[in-house]
């Protein structure tokens, strides 16, 4: 359990969308309804968000620092997405960007919460 304790399961994590958004469009199953690649987006980061701030709940940093924290975690969010500019059949979404973003906050508000009531 002293794992989950560690910045591993988020650097992972943060590796697995890296190489999900390093596959060619062609490779990746697409659902046509308007607005559900959003919601992956969303989904995808939101995990990411939990996993950092389960990770941030066990240090005893100030809310300077885990600020800082989340905005390298957003402009990792940022490169993620201008890195599949360099994919084929990919490209650059400011809207991506926004989701990735959103699921990032919304992530780590959702394990603030969570944490709160326990």
């Amino acid at each position: 359990m002293k794992f989950f304790r560690t910045i591993y399961p988020t650097l992972i994590w943060f590796c697995l969308i890296w190489i999900l958004s390093s596959l060619p469009s062609q490779h990746i199953p697409s659902v046509y309804i308007i607005g559900f690649d959003k919601l992956e987006h969303i989904g995808i980061y939101a995990i990411l968000g939990c996993l950092l701030g389960y990770w941030l709940i066990f240090k005893d940093w100030k809310l300077t620092t885990v600020i800082l924290i989340y905005v390298f975690l957003l402009l990792l969010a940022g490169l993620d997405e201008y890195h599949q500019n360099f994919i084929p059949g990919r490209d650059v979404s400011l809207y991506d960007f926004m989701a990735n973003s959103t699921g990032i906050i919304i992530g780590f508000l959702f394990y603030l919460h969570k944490y709160d009531r326990s």
